[in-house]
This record gives C-alpha cells, sequence and structure tokens, in this order.
C-alpha cells in the first residue's frame, strides 16, 4: 500500500535524486504509452538501507481479480553487468509456492526480505531470503519476475537500476539507490496507479519505503 512522504523526507530524497542526475531526456521515449498491465508486477525494491547493504527487499503485487499460485515461479537478481547473481524460488516457510490473493486482498503481495531487513510487513506473504554476496541486490543491478526456472523462461516483469542490466530493465533504468537514500528510508517504489508502461524510469522512483 502506498502513502505519501512526509515534506521533509520528499524534500530530501528529491534533493539527492538532483544531485545523483537522471537519465539523460535523450534516452526518454517520445511518448508515453500505457501497456497491457501483466499479472505479476514488481510493486517496490529496496537494494539498501539504514542498517547496511543486506537491510533490503523486494515485493511483487498480484494485479488481477484471480488467486495465483506461483508454482515454479523464481525472481533473477542481476548484476551491473548483467549476469544472474541468484535464482529464488517463491516459495513460503515450508518450502510450498505462494498463493497470491486477488487484487485488492490481503495476501496480494508477497515480500522477499533480506538478512538486515529493518522494515515492518503487513502482508503475511513473507519470505525471508539469503541474498548473496556482501551487497545482496546490487544497487546498479536488477531484478525480473519469471513464469518458470527455465533459462528461456519468459519475463514477467523487471526493473533495473544501470543502463547496462538489459536482462532485467525496460526502456530507461531506475535511479539507483545510494547511501544518502538509503539513511532516508528510501526504495524504487511503482507509481500510484500500478501502471507498467515498459519504462522502468517513468513507471519507479525513489520514495520512502512502504513496508
Amino acid at each position: 500500500m502506498r502513502r505519501l512522504l512526509s515534506g521533509a523526507t520528499a524534500l530530501a530524497i528529491a534533493g539527492t535524486i538532483a544531485l545523483t542526475g537522471l537519465a539523460s531526456a535523450a534516452e526518454e521515449p517520445e511518448a508515453p504509452e500505457v501497456m497491457q498491465l501483466p499479472v505479476v508486477l514488481i510493486n517496490e525494491v529496496s537494494a539498501m538501507g539504514p542498517n547496511g547493504p543486506l537491510d533490503e527487499a523486494i515485493e511483487i503485487i498480484n494485479t488481477s481479480s484471480q488467486q495465483l499460485d506461483l508454482n515454479n515461479w523464481v525472481i533473477r537478481i542481476y548484476n551491473q553487468r548483467n549476469e544472474v547473481i541468484q535464482t529464488i524460488p517463491l516459495v513460503d516457510v515450508t518450502g510450498e509456492s505462494v498463493v497470491l490473493a486477488p487484487n485488492g486482498n490481503v495476501g496480494s503481495t508477497l515480500v522477499l526480505t533480506g538478512a538486515e531487513f529493518s522494515g515492518t510487513v503487513t502482508s503475511p506473504n513473507v519470505q525471508p531470503v539469503r541474498f548473496l554476496g556482501e551487497e545482496g541486490i546490487p544497487v546498479h543491478g536488477g531484478v525480473a519476475v519469471f513464469g518458470s526456472a527455465a533459462p528461456n523462461a519468459f519475463k514477467v516483469d523487471g526493473v533495473a537500476f544501470s543502463s547496462a542490466v538489459s536482462a532485467a530493465k525496460e526502456g530507461v533504468h531506475a535511479q539507483p539507490e545510494n547511501q544518502r537514500t538509503a539513511q532516508l528510508n528510501g526504495s524504487n517504489t511503482r507509481n500510484l496507479l500500478n501502471q507498467d508502461t515498459n519504462n522502468n524510469q517513468r513507471d519507479f522512483s525513489l520514495q520512502e519505503r512502504t513496508f
């Protein structure tokens, strides 16, 4: 669930984004075009937080009106060289596949949380994950959801935080987090209307975490 930022936090994160710079206007497509919404979307990614690089989480959401069994679904984590560094099956604490409730209902989201996660999750679907390496989710890497673990599986949705991560990127990459936004409890959060225009820069912005 989205919430509005406090004035101070919004200004601080906006100022940080301005200092770090956005993708150039030349990269931006000429006109927005809203594509057909996938059934499952990446809703929020926090690659670091106040507790450090492993204070991280990924939230996905079921946007359909039907219950959805994520049997065999996986999330792949990419480094900034566009290499898969981890494949995570979407399972509950018993090892069974996660079932997402219809959109708008309790349980329509799944949150994967890192070892040092400092937030609070309201969804009953929480999957603790040992993200690999000292960095876990790379701040200049990417995240993508697939409907199967097969190497040629169809990518359902993805977001990248640098231009090189083409396997996860849609359109122009989203703005990467940094130490400043981490201390402000920021994350890359999808827009309020849950639109998916196949352009990460347009669909995501650095906001205060919602978990």
